[in-house]
C-alpha cells in the first residue's frame, strides 16, 4: 500500500477511534460527525455532507490553501462550490493531532494533493524534472470547525501553515481516487 494512503487510512481510523473513546455524548457526537464527512468528502460523496442532520442550513468557511487570501465561502452554494474544486484531483490528511470541546473541534495535520508534473510547472513550482510524473504538494494544516448545541457543523476555518511544498513521491506511492474510496467504505 501506499505510504500515503496508509497515513490516510490511519487518520480515518484515529478519528473514528477518538470518536468512540470520547465519554461526553455532545463531544462524541462532533467526533462522530467529523468522522463521517471526511468519509464523505474524500470518497467525493460530500454532496451527502449537506444534510439536516450533519451541517447548519448556511455553512460558512474560511479557507487559506493553495491561495495567498483567505478565502470567505458563506453559504451553502458557496461551500458546495469549494468542494466540487477540491476533489478535482486526489487530496488527503495525515499525521492528525485532533482536540474537540463542547463548541466543536480543532486540528493539526499533514495535507497532501497530487498533482501532475505539468500541472507543477504551470504553477510556478521549482524542482520538477519529469512533466510526466505525478508529484505531491505538502503542508502542515491547522482547522478549526464550530459545532451547534445539535453536533451540527457550523463552519470550517482551514489555515495552510506554510507554504505548499512540492515533492516527488516513488511511483508505488501514488494512489488513485478509487483507492482512497475503498479505504473509506467502512466509514460511510
Amino acid at each position: 500500500m501506499s505510504k500515503y494512503l496508509k497515513a490516510f487510512a490511519d487518520y480515518m481510523a484515529a478519528s473514528k477511534a477518538a470518536a468512540l473513546a470520547e465519554p461526553n455524548p455532545h463531544r462524541q457526537a462532533i467526533l462522530l460527525n467529523y468522522n463521517r464527512h471526511a468519509a464523505l468528502e474524500f470518497s467525493d460523496m460530500w454532496q451527502q455532507i449537506f444534510t439536516p442532520e450533519m451541517t447548519v442550513a448556511h455553512p460558512k468557511y474560511k479557507v487559506h490553501l493553495g491561495s495567498p487570501e483567505l478565502i470567505d465561502f458563506d453559504g451553502e452554494a458557496a461551500v458546495k462550490g469549494f468542494y466540487g474544486a477540491l476533489n478535482e484531483s486526489v487530496v488527503w490528511l495525515q499525521d492528525e493531532e485532533l482536540f474537540v470541546n463542547d463548541h466543536g473541534l480543532s486540528s493539526f495535520s499533514t495535507f497532501g494533493q497530487f498533482v501532475s508534473g505539468k500541472d507543477a510547472i504551470a504553477a510556478g513550482y521549482d524542482g520538477v524534472d519529469d512533466p510526466d510524473a505525478t508529484y505531491a504538494l505538502m503542508c502542515p494544516l491547522a482547522m478549526f470547525w464550530p459545532y451547534d448545541e445539535n453536533a451540527k457543523l457550523i463552519g470550517e476555518e482551514v489555515y495552510q501553515l506554510t507554504p505548499l511544498e512540492l515533492v516527488k513521491p516513488d511511483p508505488e506511492d501514488v494512489f488513485t481516487f478509487e483507492e482512497r474510496a475503498a479505504v473509506l467504505k467502512p466509514y460511510i
